[in-house]
């Protein structure tokens, strides 16, 4: 076992869970398995709720087209018969079945509303009859996480059932916004083509098989794990196919790969039991304090895989400070010229908040490297020709990193 750097959170293969976990594996397939459990990110509970809540206040100063004033509600689980307003369906947030977090979320508007003028939020809207009197003119709805995006289109689905939501809707009296603290590659996709929202924010983008850092092969073998030894092939790749690698302190969604969550399965230890991870939705009791802030290093050599011919210059004119660390804009250039222009395509390339990404776009454009379209200038151009040399691919296994992936204000405290 690997001896814990201070201040850095375990890998979840060196945890007592992952030793075990890992024996479930034939000898050929642990360290594929190896690589599946340490690409997980383990967001604590204080960086998902100061994350979520800055995010919240970005949304109301304008960031994305809402007008006020807005009324907040966190996502519910929603049949697919129900009706908002209609019946016993309301948007009262019960905590039932959402593992802790759709209480979270609604203490995080409520810390919002609590901070805001009553022309900006409308508070306590839950009756159809408080959104009339108030004239809501945005209908926001927040959570926490879009695996599949299901739950947030079933939301949707319900508040458009009621026919004065969707009149009001039809005729631009108010619009349908969703705010997620992150989103799958596979949700968010789902989510945007549906329809259903007018506006649709997210502040972490990926975290799923699709976006982590492996090579094709890599990935293919991780997949073929997933699907060999899951207990039901067609759970293998977690809820709706979702390949999630996001864990919440507070949450273990149901979109991981189910070899992670499972109590049973095609095991190879000569018990044949099952040494599970975690269990279904929930984690043995120690191993969040272990893993708490665990995501994997990323060592931006292997983020310019398939950029060509671009590495760091090393001259250091480009390293600019942000509050969540020094990003090269080098790197940034790069994605950029290979068509990564939309800020979320951008903050998956290069591990960082979408507002993050913002940022940095914003300085590219100040350096005259990108232009008002986010295209290469020339002398953006120049600046990536000036890396003469291919990026030498450093193969490396993976580790916890404590260096900043959220703002420093967002850093968990252990």
């Amino acid at each position: 076992m690997h001896t814990r750097a201070a201040g850095k959170p375990t890998r979840p293969s060196e945890t007592r869970q992952g030793i075990e976990w890992l024996t479930n594996f034939a000898p050929r397939d642990v360290e594929t398995a190896q690589q599946l459990l340490d690409g997980l990110h383990i967001v604590s509970e204080t960086t998902f709720r100061q994350g979520l809540l800055e995010h919240l206040r970005s949304a109301l100063a304008g960031e994305v087209n809402m007008e006020r004033p807005a009324a907040f509600y966190g996502v519910r689980s929603c049949k697919s018969t129900e009706t908002m307003y209609i019946g016993n369906v309301t948007p009262q947030v019960s905590g039932g079945d959402g593992g802790g977090s759709e209480l979270i979320v609604q203490n995080i508007i409520r810390d919002v509303q609590r901070s805001l003028d009553t022309s900006v939020v409308t508070r306590n809207a839950m009756t159809i009859d408080l959104l009339r009197e108030r004239r809501a003119r945005s209908l926001v709805f927040v959570s926490d996480y879009a695996g599949s995006g299901e739950e947030s289109l079933a939301y949707a689905r319900a508040w458009l059932r009621n026919a004065t939501i969707r009149s009001w809707r039809s005729l631009k009296l108010v619009r349908l916004h969703l705010v997620l603290f992150a989103a799958t590659t596979t949700g968010l996709r789902r989510i945007r083509a549906s329809g259903l929202y007018d506006g649709v924010s997210v502040l972490h983008r990926g975290m799923d098989l699709p976006s982590a850092r492996w090579q094709k092969d890599e990935l293919w073998r991780i997949r073929k794990l997933c699907e060999d030894y899951a207990r039901r092939t067609e759970d293998g790749a977690g809820w709706s196919g979702s390949e999630g690698l996001l864990v919440f302190e507070h949450t273990v969604p149901n979109n991981l790969p189910s070899i992670l969550r499972q109590t049973r399965g095609r095991t190879r230890r000569p018990d044949g039991k099952w040494a599970p991870f975690f269990e279904h939705r929930t984690a043995p009791p120690g191993l969040m304090r272990d893993l708490v802030g665990y995501r994997p290093e990323r060592h931006a050599e292997l983020g310019l895989r398939g950029v060509g011919r671009v590495q760091l210059t090393g001259s250091g004119k480009l390293h600019v400070r942000y509050r969540g660390g020094i990003r090269d804009l080098v790197e940034v250039l790069g994605h950029i010229a290979k068509g990564r222009r939309h800020p979320e395509q951008l903050a998956t390339a290069v591990s960082a908040s979408v507002p993050m990404a913002r940022d940095l776009v914003l300085q590219a454009q100040k350096l005259g490297l990108v232009d008002s379209q986010t295209r290469l200038t020339d002398a953006g151009w120049k600046e990536l020709r000036a890396a003469k040399a291919r990026p030498r691919f450093v193969v490396s296994r993976l580790q916890g990193s404590q260096d900043p992936y959220y703002p420093d204000s967002m850093q968990e405290s252990r």
